[in-house]
């Protein structure tokens, strides 16, 4: 049974043949390199793929060099009274599976954000974190700076005796990659 309004004829074909041609670039552009035409089939799509946002990135997941370096962000949000909240980037491993599906974009939004080609999204996600921790006590006391901070660990190779799932990682750097003072 179709629906009154469902396509049909010509715009019917033209959804089959636009379905079909996506699902060619996705396989084309995301299965591993078995032909070296791959290669030069990937280099002529790849600013479609850049322009409709299927592009992936290099995953560094795998080998022979894997990404070893963890980054989390902090924002610090200072107020006139001298008191401090602070905004801290979602630790992946105190997800449930379920919130780990829900706010998938999410830590990949926040994990990318101290980049410096992403400096233009830095005052907005500065408003945001001011947003998210407001004064613990008196939300009329005025904001007098936040700054964003980047956190690196590096996770080191496995080696025995391997370490207790709790035991974290120190952290190796710290560093504002944003600042802003408020007027009063």
């Amino acid at each position: 049974m179709e629906a009154d309004d469902a396509p049909r004829g010509t715009h019917r074909r033209v959804i089959h043949v636009f379905v079909a041609l996506v699902l060619v670039i996705l396989a084309t552009s995301g299965i591993p390199t078995l032909h070296p035409s791959q290669d030069l089939i990937r280099e002529w799509l790849d600013p479609l793929v850049d322009g409709i946002g299927l592009w992936q990135g290099q995953w560094a997941l795998f080998g022979p060099e894997a990404d070893k370096i963890n980054v989390s962000i902090v924002g610090v949000v200072e107020f006139a009274d001298g008191e401090r909240t602070e905004w801290r980037h979602p630790n992946w491993h105190d997800l449930s599976p379920r919130e780990k599906f829900r706010f998938f974009r999410y830590m990949e939004y926040t994990d990318g954000i101290w980049r410096d080609s992403n400096g233009g999204a830095w005052p907005a996600f500065a408003d945001y974190v001011v947003r998210e921790r407001p004064h613990p006590t008196d939300p009329s006391i005025a904001v007098t700076r936040v700054s964003l901070w980047r956190q690196s660990v590096v996770i080191p190779p496995p080696r025995a005796p391997l370490r207790p799932i709790a035991d974290p990682f120190p952290i190796v750097e710290q560093q504002v990659f944003y600042s802003r003072v408020y007027e009063r």
